[in-house]
């Protein structure tokens, strides 16, 4: 197969021409470049060749690829560029599909004669490599013992001349199944295809699912050279079902069922689930995806209810709902969705772009998800009676169409979740088609498992994306790859995989930029590397010790805690790892598919020592002490790998903060999702985090390094490093996108920004500080956390030492007196400390006290944007006081959480009928308009307000007035006035849910409710000024924030200094009944002093925290009447 570009042109000497194709042009059915070029006799020519991918994105793709090569000849010469000799990493080469232009430039680098001033080239093509293409539409067929398949062969003449074709099949020595390939030889004029069939027959000396590879040679004109090569994988049936278990596994899930409470029970959820289901028709024909992402789990329970039960209602629905997703009219092959998501212009929203089936809702990591369902329930009814021919058919049809897509999509160079879960479904479906060349494909191949594993586990066996919940998915997907795989006997679950050792787990371009990095990110894995392979089990291994006793992992970059429990079933069923059952025993729930019914007594603790992980850069500390598990301190801090997009600008940062089962902080705190530019302004940034900020800016991630880490009984120890830049959070979010900001992005969204004095890009991250020196030591004993800081820059900053916690309930200290208040913490239109408002300063000796006190509640902690999960009910106080600098500067304002508060407000004033003013905004968090209308001579004044969405209550007009002639101020409620679709609320100066009224941080005493009872209609007041002398209305309209009074509200505290260098000690002691500390002192930035009400007294020296950090170490003394009672140090 051919394609020509274009049939002759003239180049100048070293100047390229290039050739725009008009549209991306899919390259990747071809090989190679062709073209003639005339070569003087004795003249050495260099040519270059440039492909140019379209450039959409972040971009997506390289820029340009080239080849050069070398020539000599007399006259016109034929050339022949590979495409693998183009400059690209072979692992990524996505971008074929996508190639815009073709460039190519000539010169004569050395000759007999002068250089001619122009070269010519004709016939420039794409073709395959040679005279010869060889391809067959089955590269892998199975079959029963005595069963034949038939492989039919195509052989396309690919030059301008006849051509006689050998075929012949090429044995490696120890193949066993007999072969017949007819004819074995072609004739085959200019451009013919010809066909040779292969006739295949599998024996009964074979195993099930065993197969044979055979290699078909093709040669053209008796010239090797141009040898074609085919290999063909013929595979012996292996019996259905085997992926999620075989005949035996199911029934001892059976037998579970019947013989243990806990699996009945599962079994219970699962049959409740099935009942409950209505199976949903597909979306139907060019619809962007056939099915929504939550039935995966309800047909994952239909088909697992039905194995264990019998039940055929729930076989009918199963059945039911894999008909209407093969449907070729309605279902998955006639849906049509977009390829690509991320576009930065609206002119390439209007490119030709690829387009293709999408099987669900969300990206290709949820279709992904879905699919796993789908085949894993299709294996578990594959022989049933009820399918027909065509059924089967279909449903092959599904997998194929799935398998092309994720063929390409996971060839781009991420290597994240996203295509881990494309990549683990399509060999899924390869494993269920009995297909070994798409097996071996996506086993082997570029992003198949073997890449993602290398790439993606890092040496201390954490996922590199680093995120609690991104990590249990690469775990869980991956593992269920392995289960899969094991009646074919490839052995991947106990597979030791070389790892890249490439510092990047990414080969995007837009990962790899030079400058300043993609939206601040980084994709580099840091810390030692020791091992010198990878495993899944790695990942399992590697989390082991942070599961707490209750079965939780505490959440980690963009996660929430998860509970543990089945997911370690998952992994028991796979490797019998004994050091797992201690988690199945602990956490809450089972997992009825993979769950043990019979677990190993006396196994190890997992949770029982602290911890580190130098790679992902966790270290949890674990107080000593002879209490219950649930009454140990658990403090965590974070100091590793970035891990990309979804990992969190906070090393340094203290991550978790545990005791009684309850967690005072989670990284998704508040959570506006991926598609909020508050996910990368805020939610990620490091002024969301427990920790030291310099300038109120976001800290580069760079490689960090652990100074000290001791696990004793009476203190346990880490402290570690970081010298990072800081920078402004990447302006506008998760970018790139076709909107504006903040202009349109900010009326999508409902959430108005300030419009900065100087315009910034998208994803722009400003100007990068000198680098700061920032450490922090966190200490975990008996009863208390201390925290020491430490930092130094080049130049003078601002440092904030940042807390953030639920449920204030005040402030104790030595002449403390409030210095201002202040509507924002930070009025800079490109930074996150916006975010933060209602912010009140105040100055005071130290220690200063500041006490939180709040009753965890599942469902309060788990609404209103927040995430902070898995916790026990109950109230927990945490204090923390504040020891150093000795004098403070302290605030506190609101947590920028994301309740749904977020709407837009168009407005429209009008007097005498006459408009006088109109707009509309972003009210949230921010976003309001001061208004001073004149009123001269107007006797009736009307404002409207109508809202875009219906949310929570929150629209007010703050201090609205009319200033009369005579220079009075009447508030707008001491005049006639009528009201039209306007929720009366709890009346003036009071919010909707019974707190006070603030707008965008202010206070505002006197504030009129103005929410639309009936969103769709405007909210109207028409004032009555007759008689008045009315000069001007005045007054701010905006949306509430934050809403009533709800305890479980998360208030910021800052303690702040400025210079170059920084030191603060910080104290944190949660407990649920009365404080064990009488009193909390800092004798200086090295010794805190720390008396007990029990009378004793403990002093905890701190040495070496500036300097060069080697010689840091702490002691803790624990003094009582009599002297000395214990004693511990750090080596």
């Amino acid at each position: 197969m051919r394609q020509f570009i274009n049939e002759e042109a003239l180049l100048e000497q070293g100047a390229e021409r290039v050739w725009d194709l008009g549209h991306p042009s899919d390259w990747r059915s071809f090989e190679a470049v062709g073209l003639e070029i005339w070569v003087p006799e004795g003249s050495v020519m260099e040519l270059t060749l440039r492909v140019y991918p379209q450039r959409i994105g972040r971009p997506e793709y390289i820029p340009v690829a080239a080849a050069t090569v070398h020539l000599t000849g007399n006259g016109w010469t034929e050339v022949e560029t590979a495409f693998s000799q183009f400059d690209y990493k072979h692992a990524a080469p996505a971008f074929w599909r996508m190639i815009r232009k073709l460039g190519i430039e000539a010169r004569t680098v050395n000759g007999s004669g002068e250089a001619e001033a122009g070269i010519r080239i004709r016939s420039i093509r794409l073709k395959s490599l040679g005279v010869i293409a060889l391809s067959a539409e089955r590269l892998s067929r199975s079959a029963q013992p005595g069963e034949a398949v038939q492989y039919e062969l195509n052989v396309c003449n690919e030059s301008n001349t006849q051509q006689a074709v050998t075929l012949a099949l090429e044995p490696y020595g120890y193949e066993s199944m007999r072969a017949q390939l007819e004819p074995e030889s072609l004739v085959l004029e200019a451009g013919q295809t010809g066909r040779v069939k292969l006739q295949v027959t599998v024996h009964d000396g074979i195993a099930p699912g065993g197969y044979e590879r055979l290699t078909i040679v093709a040669i053209p004109g008796g010239k090797a050279v141009w040898a074609k090569r085919l290999t063909l994988y013929t595979v012996r049936a292996l019996a259905h079902p085997y992926i999620m278990h075989t005949e035996a596994g199911w029934e001892q899930v059976r037998r579970n069922a019947a013989a243990f409470p806990w699996a009945q029970k599962e079994l219970d959820d699962y049959i409740r689930i099935a009942e409950d289901w209505i199976v949903p028709e597909a979306q139907g024909p060019g619809q962007p995806f056939a099915f929504e992402l939550g039935q995966r789990f309800k047909l994952h329970a239909a088909g697992v209810a039905w194995k264990v039960t019998g039940r055929t209602d729930f076989l009918e629905k199963a059945v039911l709902f894999l008909r209407r997703l093969a449907d070729p009219i309605t279902g998955y092959p006639a849906t049509d969705a977009p390829m690509l998501h991320i576009y930065s212009t609206r002119e390439e929203l209007e490119l030709p772009s690829p387009r293709g089936v999408k099987v669900s809702t969300g990206g290709l990591i949820h279709e992904g998800e879905l699919m796993l369902d789908i085949v894993s329930v299709y294996d578990l009814l594959y022989n049933e009676s009820c399918w027909t021919d065509e059924d089967r058919s279909r449903l092959e049809h599904v997998f194929r169409l799935f398998i092309e897509k994720v063929d390409w999509m996971i060839t781009d160079g991420d290597t994240n979740n996203i295509p881990s879960g494309g990549m683990a479904a399509a060999l899924l479906c390869s494993l269920l088609l009995q297909d070994m060349h798409w097996i071996r494909r996506f086993i082997h191949g570029p992003g198949g498992f073997i890449d993602m594993v290398a790439t993606g586990v890092m040496d201390d066996g954490w996922y590199f994306e680093g995120a609690s919940n991104y990590v249990v998915l690469f775990a869980d997907m991956m593992t269920r790859v392995v289960q899969a795989c094991e009646p074919w006997g490839f052995g991947l679950k106990d597979r030791k995989i070389p790892p890249s050792y490439h510092s990047n787990a990414m080969l995007s371009p837009w990962s790899m930029q030079g400058g300043k990095p993609f939206l601040g990110m980084s994709f580099a894995k840091y810390g030692p590397v020791h091992r010198n392979y990878r495993t899944i089990k790695d990942v399992w291994d590697a989390m082991l010790p942070f599961v707490d006793d209750r079965g939780v992992l505490f959440g980690a970059n963009d996660s929430t805690a998860k509970q543990m429990g089945k997911w370690y079933d998952l992994a028991y069923y796979v490797w019998r790892d004994p050091r797992y059952v201690s988690v199945i025993r602990s956490a809450k729930g089972r997992d009825l598919v993979y769950g043990a019914g019979e677990l190993p007594e006396g196994e190890d603790r997992h949770d029982e020592r602290s911890v580190i992980a130098d790679n992902v850069g966790l270290a949890l500390l674990r107080s000593g002490g002879q209490g219950s598990a649930s009454s140990r301190i658990q403090a965590v801090l974070k100091y590793g790998s970035h891990g990309g997009y979804h990992g969190h600008f906070d090393r340094t940062g203290l991550l978790g903060l545990i005791r009684y089962g309850k967690n005072a902080y989670s990284p998704l705190a508040s959570w506006y999702g991926y598609h909020s530019f508050m996910f990368k302004m805020w939610v990620q940034a490091s002024m969301s985090h427990n920790m030291v900020v310099v300038d109120q800016r976001m800290q580069e991630p760079a490689p960090s390094k652990r100074l000290l880490f001791h696990s004793g009984s009476l203190l346990n120890v880490c402290a570690v490093e970081t010298v990072a830049r800081w920078c402004a959070p990447p302006y506008g979010g998760q970018t790139p996108y076709p909107e504006a900001f903040p202009q349109e992005r900010g009326l999508i969204e409902g959430r108005e920004v300030p419009i900065p004095p100087q315009p910034r890009p998208q994803g722009d991250t400003g100007t990068y500080s000198g680098p700061v020196v920032q450490r922090r030591l966190v200490a975990v004993t008996e009863d208390y956390v201390v925290i020491a800081d430490y930092l130094k820059g080049e130049e003078p900053h601002t440092f904030d030492c940042l807390h953030h916690y639920q449920d204030f309930q005040g402030i104790d200290g030595a002449r403390k007196r409030l210095l201002r208040h202040t509507a924002q913490m930070s009025e800079d239109p490109y930074g996150s400390a916006q975010f933060i408002t209602d912010c009140s300063w105040y100055e005071c000796d130290a220690p200063a006290r500041i006490r939180f006190s709040h009753s965890y509640n599942a469902v309060r902690d788990d609404s209103e944007g927040r995430h902070n999960m898995h916790n026990e009910e109950g109230l927990m106080n945490l204090h923390l006081h504040a020891l150093w600098p000795p004098q403070q500067e302290l605030m506190t304002g609101w947590y920028a959480e994301a309740a749904p508060v977020n709407k837009v407000l168009s407005y429209e004033i009008a007097g005498d009928g006459v408009q006088l003013a109109e707009g509309q905004f972003g009210a949230w968090i921010l976003g309001k308009r001061s208004l001073d209308i004149p009123l001269q001579g107007v006797r009736e004044l009307k404002l409207q307000v109508r809202v875009d969405r219906s949310s929570r209550k929150t629209v007010f007009w703050g201090n609205p007035c009319v200033l009369l002639q005579d220079g009075r101020r009447l508030p707008l409620t001491d005049l006639p006035i009528r009201y039209e679709n306007i929720d009366p609320g709890h009346g003036v100066s009071s919010d909707y849910y019974g707190g006070q009224v603030h707008l965008a941080g202010e206070l505002y005493r006197e504030a009129l409710p103005f929410e639309p009872l009936d969103p769709s209609l405007p909210a109207v007041a028409v004032i009555d000024l007759s008689g008045l002398e009315a000069m001007a209305f005045q007054g701010t309209l905006g949306g509430d924030y934050p809403l009533g009074d709800d305890p479980a509200r998360r208030k910021t505290i800052s303690i702040r200094t400025s210079g170059r260098e920084a030191c603060f000690l910080t104290l944190l002691e949660p407990h649920e009944g009365d404080s064990v500390i009488a009193a909390a002192n800092a004798i200086s930035p090295e010794q805190i002093r720390v008396q007990l009400t029990d009378g004793r007294t403990q002093v905890i020296d701190i040495h070496g925290l500036k300097g060069d950090g080697r010689q840091l170490h702490v002691r803790l003394r624990e003094l009582g009447e009599a002297g000395l009672l214990r004693e511990e140090c750090t080596n």
